[in-house]
């Protein structure tokens, strides 16, 4: 298992990760949650335009944001001020120089509607031309549970995905009911094992470790999350929608109550991660955010 990251250590939030062959005839700014390396959109990045230029905001290098994850008593990061964070990195770039379009993945689909919001407020909506949310639950009451509400089963089935994302292959396991998540990581790790994602020696105490840096990363956004309570925005919104979401289950994930106008869902093969790797899914996402493919 990895060691943990020091949350110390200087890191760029912003990165170009895939420059334009002469002039961009189009910029995205992707927001990136963390948790996993910005590796994850390079296939991605792969079939973007020759004029397309492909910049990412990696929560995960924000040293506060990353505290929070790592240490239960360390205070929130409101969304409001990543939001402010990712404007100060994208205006020293001078990427909101000119129209752009603005992707978030998962948590990274908050901040990037806070990012938005903030844009129209400052008459500088105009240079977003998406906005385009994968997989992102919006912070809407109806979708915001305190950890102690969250369904142990889902946990672990959403825990399932990312260690699949880790070792970059599908994982799947069939969890039953369970009082704590804790309860179901035996049948995670003898799941992991059959199916090959784990040496026959790994040791559940590395499992645990794994899943409890995971699950600090899930209190820390519900922690971030809970105090905000954004208005809806006079603009069209995009949700890519894998088949294996987080909430399979619960339509477009809330994002209607957050725009006046109708939600425009694409579902995609893939879950929540692979998502940005499946061909067909990638095919997509390189239609919506760069304008080059019928979806």
């Amino acid at each position: 298992m990895s060691p943990r990251p020091d949350p110390t250590a200087a890191r760029p939030v912003l990165r170009l990760l895939r420059d334009a062959d002469g002039p961009a005839g189009r910029r995205i700014c992707a927001v990136h949650p963390g948790a996993l390396a910005a590796a994850e959109w390079q296939t991605l990045a792969a079939r973007l335009p020759a004029d397309t230029a492909l910049y990412l905001l990696d929560l995960g290098n924000v040293a506060e944001f990353l505290t929070a994850a790592l240490d239960p008593r360390a205070p929130a990061v409101p969304i409001g001020d990543l939001a402010a964070r990712c404007l100060e990195e994208m205006a020293a770039a001078g990427i909101d120089t000119g129209p752009f379009t603005l992707a978030g993945w998962s948590f990274g689909g908050v901040v990037a509607y806070e990012i938005a919001a903030r844009l129209d407020a400052s008459g500088r909506g105009a240079l977003l031309r998406d906005l385009v949310l994968l997989d992102s639950i919006a912070p809407v009451p109806a979708f915001k549970r305190t950890d102690e509400l969250l369904d142990a089963a889902m946990l672990l089935d959403w825990f399932a995905m990312y260690l699949g994302a880790k070792r970059r292959r599908p994982f799947t396991v069939s969890i039953p009911p369970l009082a704590v998540p804790e309860d179901g990581l035996p049948l995670v790790l003898d799941a992991a094992i059959a199916q090959g994602l784990l040496p026959a020696d790994t040791e559940l105490a590395g499992l645990r470790k794994l899943y409890a840096a995971y699950q600090g990363g899930l209190s820390r956004n519900n922690r971030c999350t809970a105090p905000y309570e954004p208005a809806p925005l006079e603009r069209p919104l995009t949700l890519v929608k894998p088949e294996r979401s987080l909430l399979p289950a619960e339509g477009d994930l809330g994002w209607s109550g957050l725009s006046s106008r109708p939600v425009r869902q694409v579902d995609v093969p893939g879950d929540h991660y692979t998502m940005l790797r499946d061909p067909e899914a990638v095919n997509a996402l390189v239609g919506l955010l760069a304008g080059s493919a019928v979806v």
